[in-house]
């Protein structure tokens, strides 16, 4: 059975890297999912998902700097940044938790900020 649920992001800067990774969990803990698929997608052009190692601040000028450096389009950089990061992440539930190692994270990536963004989350088991 599936189930849709949403997840609400307000961002405060013009860009900006939620870490969403607990509501995710919550989202899996409160439908009693033991095993099977999440998928997160971001219904916005200028935002998106990713999963990756938890960014420590020390480390947040380095993906800036990367992500201005693979930037193609200078005119309309929020836009371009978020479909080099993509929309979409799929994850695996086992024994009732999201299947990550220790040190990843589902993080929200705001590059038009700030709004009111939502999440969509699709929970299967």
């Amino acid at each position: 059975m599936g189930f849709v649920r949403e997840i609400l992001v307000e961002t405060i800067q013009k860009e900006q890297l939620v870490d969403i990774t607990e509501k995710v969990q919550a989202l899996v803990t409160e439908l009693g999912i033991r095993e099977g698929f999440v998928c997160v997608y971001v219904p916005h052009t200028s935002a998106a998902v990713s999963i990756h190692r938890e960014v420590d601040v020390t480390d947040r000028p380095k993906l800036d700097e990367m992500l201005e450096n693979i930037n193609p389009d200078k005119q309309t950089p929020h836009y371009t940044k978020a479909a080099l990061v993509a929309p979409t992440e799929v994850l695996i539930v086992k024994d009732g938790k999201l299947v990550m190692d220790p040190d990843q994270r589902v993080y929200f990536y705001e590059f038009d900020g700030p709004k009111s963004r939502r999440v969509v989350v699709y929970l299967t088991d």
